[in-house]
């Protein structure tokens, strides 16, 4: 299996990719970790360079994962970097298509049409790798007009009719949003994820 994390960018620091990966190699001991990054620097896994070439900012450079380029195969397993992995999130995981989690957060919210809102979360994607290769395809058939119409991936994946399906509600607790403290993972979404000093 793939472990991989995407940090890009000064939001998040090495500390953030390194302590995920010591959290989820308790479960996790042969999985093998990868961090795609456009700086290595401090990162205690192996990095992928970020493409230079599109030359993506911020949370689009997840998409990148699903390029044959990127030459994963097998299980592969993202997890955003506002993560803290409080106990084994397995018996929610699965590999069949593309994987995403139920963002319950969002359930009663205004959906408004305008905005292209969602109800999907990217936070933790499954997928094996070369089986969704269409999903960079379609983004690079307009990428410059995919960036401004979308605020994120979620809602390029919801309306641009990417095939999906969701985890079990209850892999995560949204910090934010409570609703699932026995969750085995807490998500800081939308909230700045600080480190415990007893972490680094």
């Amino acid at each position: 299996m793939n472990i991989i994390f995407v940090k890009h960018g000064d939001k998040y620091h090495s500390g953030h990719v390194n302590k995920l990966h010591e959290q989820l190699l308790q479960y996790y001991p042969d999985a093998k970790y990868f961090c795609y990054t456009d700086d290595p620097t401090g990162v205690d896994i192996a990095c992928i360079p970020v493409y230079n070439k599109p030359k993506l900012r911020f949370w689009w450079n997840k998409l990148a994962m699903f390029s044959k380029d990127f030459g994963l195969k097998g299980k592969c397993l993202f997890f955003d970097l506002d993560m803290d992995i409080k106990s084994d999130p397995s018996e929610y995981l699965e590999w069949d298509g593309l994987k995403i989690i139920n963002a319950y957060w969002k359930k009663d919210l205004y959906m408004a049409k305008h905005a292209y809102d969602v109800t999907i979360n990217s936070s933790i994607i499954t997928w094996i790798g070369g089986e969704q290769n269409h999903i960079w395809d379609h983004f690079m058939t307009n990428r410059d007009y995919f960036m401004r119409k979308y605020q994120g991936i979620d809602r390029f994946l919801v309306h641009e009719n990417i095939k999906f399906t969701t985890h079990p509600d209850g892999i995560v607790n949204s910090i934010k949003n409570p609703g699932f403290e026995n969750a085995p993972i807490d998500m800081y979404n939308g909230i700045k994820y600080e480190l415990p000093r007893d972490s680094l």
